[in-house]
């Protein structure tokens, strides 16, 4: 009996997740300064950096609690017309995202870069 409530326990958590598609979450990098990512319905993400003032294009993929985002960084006119592509990873928790890894792809392999992982939250739901 435990086992079947914890199962459905684990499910209902993660249909609740489902509801992600159209939903913005915000990050106050300083007073009058946020972070945005927001969630299309079609597999699609924006994440709009303050301080570049850019908006960064990608997309997420839901595993269980995680939400895995893959943005395209083509902002900086300095690199030539470089393009990078950075990877995030969310833990999913009610209204806030954890990041529990970062990486960037470098000559077309993922590359994890070190991160301290914390109990301070990255974005808080606003819609």
């Amino acid at each position: 009996m435990k086992v079947l409530i914890t199962a459905l326990f684990l499910i209902i958590q993660v249909k609740g997740h489902d509801n992600l598609a159209g939903s913005t979450w915000n990050y106050e990098v300083v007073k009058g300064c946020v972070n945005t990512l927001t969630i299309k319905k079609n597999g699609r993400v924006e994440e709009f950096d303050c301080e570049l003032n850019y908006t960064f294009n990608g997309t997420y993929k839901l595993s269980n609690d995680t939400l895995n985002v893959v943005t395209k960084d083509d902002s900086h006119s300095e690199d030539h017309g470089k393009i990078t592509y950075h990877r995030a990873k969310y833990l999913i928790a009610k209204n806030a995202l954890y990041c529990i890894g970062y990486g960037e792809l470098v000559n077309g392999k993922w590359q994890d870069k070190k991160y301290k992982l914390t109990n301070e939250v990255s974005y808080t739901r606003s819609k």
